[in-house]
């Protein structure tokens, strides 16, 4: 069987282009399970397609820049070249000639231009550039590659080389564009409550703010093996309501809290409400409480209390189970440690370390009798102890934010950790990474896996809408005011 496809295409001025493709089919190959179109037949229509489509929308474009709107003339064409335009569909070739200015109106200023390069400047479509680095984002450059290769009509120069370009270049589209959001548009971050009625049980009035770093392997250019990244998701306070937006950064000490209130607006806040911080308690994250608008609480995490003390009581436990005589001593520390728990759970963080102290004097004189059993439960024991009174102000009353509905852990952090991160620059990968390529990389995937990529491309500064007041020295002056 044989199929002729005959493409035909018309512009606005009444050209017309026409393009043919032949598919074979051999009625033979039915019994081996081909029926219909394969993958390669439809890379062959939609690339002879493309090149139709491409090479009109330029000759199109080509001639309305041509037009001078001042002398209603077509300005002369000095020569012409070839320009590579690459798209999801295939590759065009197109002609790319350079336009003179118009001599008429600019009689002693002679240039040429090439018109082209203004609508694709990158010699790739937007489509594609924002496809590869979406692909380059989420799984490592030759595998998104050989995926893209797979399933479009893209020829074998789209290399992983070129696709951790496009991905590193749309980073730093991200970057600049974020920037400028945050100068153009500046989150409200007034300090003041919200305006309604005060409801202090109600979840959705807090906007909780979940952030966690994660360790990447430097390359040989960095100072240090590896360096941190700050991972964080906003979302509301109240349990089970939507996660919210991600989004990371290298520069935790200028750009945290820009990037932070920038989530927080996707979210809703204007600068109304309680904003709540939740931590592993990390030096390098008591700074975004601090630098947030009031009123803003930092909470320590509970999931890190806890699996601080699990060890403690499961030895405190295993002591009690195996000691034969089952002595009121071994019991007590037993006992204490679920106290200490309990204490924390609601709040009574003072009574805490009292009972953890002396926890740690008992187990002081067991050690010195020469018994390993009370050395392993005071080791366990003083790092707890210093991990609570180092945040002793951001242990709060865990059981009773539970009990109206709120987050109590940093739950939304920890698996961001894991998924965004670890799965693309730690686990199973052996790439090094630079502070500036990991931080560009995490921002388009941040954009990806929040789907507003392509808003965030799009997005321009607004226009100024006052006149500055020094433009009028360059404005020319009208005759007919000039004579008056």
């Amino acid at each position: 069987m044989r199929w002729k496809i005959t493409i035909e295409g018309m512009d606005e001025f009444g050209g017309r282009d026409a393009a043919e493709v032949v598919i074979e089919k051999d009625i033979g190959r039915l019994s081996d399970g081909e029926i219909g179109l394969t993958i390669a037949d439809g890379k062959t229509i939609m690339g002879c397609l493309q090149q139709l489509v491409v090479k009109q929308q330029c000759e199109a474009y080509v001639l309305t820049s041509r037009y001078c709107t001042d002398c209603q003339t077509f300005r002369r064409i000095k020569d012409y070249g070839k320009r590579k335009i690459r798209t999801v569909y295939g590759r065009v070739e197109v002609s790319n000639p350079r336009i003179m200015n118009c001599r008429r109106c600019l009689p002693y200023f002679c240039d040429a231009s090439a018109v082209l390069r203004d609508i694709c400047p990158d010699q790739a479509t937007p489509e594609l550039m924002e496809l590869s680095a979406r692909m380059g984002s989420l799984m490592p450059y030759r595998k998104a590659a050989d995926v893209l290769a797979e399933f479009l009509p893209i020829p074998s120069t789209e290399s992983f080389m070129t696709l951790r370009h496009r991905t590193m270049k749309l980073g730093e589209r991200l970057d600049e564009k974020a920037r400028d959001r945050a100068w153009f548009e500046p989150p409200s971050s007034s300090e003041h409550k919200q305006a309604e009625l005060d409801l202090p049980n109600d979840p959705e009035r807090e906007f909780v703010v979940s952030i966690d770093t994660a360790h990447v392997r430097g390359s040989r250019s960095e100072k240090a093996r590896t360096f941190e990244i700050a991972v964080a998701r906003c979302g509301r306070g109240r349990r089970g309501s939507p996660p919210g937006h991600y989004f990371a950064t290298v520069d935790s000490k200028r750009e945290l809290r820009s990037r932070t209130l920038q989530a927080l607006q996707h979210e809703g806040y204007v600068g109304r409400g309680e904003v709540t911080v939740i931590s592993d308690g990390a030096e390098i994250m008591k700074r975004l409480p601090k630098a947030l608008p009031k009123p803003t609480a930092h909470i320590l995490d509970w999931f890190h209390i806890a699996m601080k003390i699990q060890p403690l009581q499961q030895m405190a436990d295993h002591i009690v189970r195996t000691s034969a005589t089952r002595s009121s001593q071994a019991i007590s520390i037993g006992d204490d440690v679920r106290s200490v728990k309990w204490k924390l759970w609601h709040g009574q963080t003072d009574r805490a370390i009292e009972r953890l102290e002396r926890i740690m004097t008992a187990l002081a004189i067991q050690s010195s009798r020469a018994e390993a059993s009370a050395k392993r439960l005071l080791d366990l024991a003083q790092p707890l102890l210093t991990y609570i009174r180092s945040n002793r102000d951001a242990i709060v009353n865990y059981g009773a934010r539970y009990q109206s509905g709120r987050r109590i852990a940093s739950s939304l952090a920890e698996p961001a950790v894991d998924s965004f991160v670890s799965r693309r620059m730690v686990k199973k990968q052996q790439m090094q990474w630079t502070l500036r390529g990991a931080h560009r990389l995490m921002q388009v995937r941040a954009a990806a896996l929040n789907g507003d990529l392509r808003e965030r491309l799009a997005w321009q500064p607004p226009k100024p809408t006052h006149r500055h007041h020094l433009t009028w020295m360059f404005e020319p002056t009208p005759p007919l005011l000039k004579a008056a």
